[in-house]
């Protein structure tokens, strides 16, 4: 063998254009479950109603609201002085809410729930009012 047989060949850039196209995929499907995790909501609507506590008026915090279980509720508006159950459901991006008082109420308001904030906005559409709820834990009763 002489030295005429030996000829050094070039390495290819096959293996590092496949490990750097590689590493960019990577790289891009890590950002994408991220920003899916951050951004999706915890639970839907109803059940985070429910786990999250009571719904205190903002602007009248002896209204509370408490959503026990799909369906059903209490409300008081004189801080669990009496408290009155009611049926709700969350249907179209509306929440409708019928209670037994001193006469029956059936209403619906479009809504929104801001589930990092924890406040649940209601807009009664008949009379243009807007009403915001602050969750809370549930008082010991």
């Amino acid at each position: 063998m002489d030295g005429d047989d030996i000829k050094l060949r070039k390495p290819s850039k096959w293996p590092l254009i496949t490990m750097i196209f590689g590493i960019i995929v990577l790289i891009a499907g890590v950002a994408l479950i991220t920003v899916k995790i951050i951004t999706a909501p915890k639970m839907d609507d109803a059940e985070f109603l429910i786990t999250a506590g009571e719904w205190v008026r903002e602007d009248q915090p002896n209204v509370i609201w408490d959503f026990t279980k799909v369906g059903q509720g209490m409300l008081t508006t004189d801080k669990h002085l009496n408290d009155y159950d009611f049926i709700w459901s969350l249907e179209g991006g509306k929440l409708k809410v019928e209670t037994s008082w001193l006469y029956d109420l059936n209403d619906e308001f479009t809504y929104s729930l801001d589930q990092n904030g924890k406040v649940l906005t209601i807009k009664n559409t008949d009379k243009n009012i807007e009403v915001k709820f602050k969750a809370q834990e549930k008082a010991e009763q």
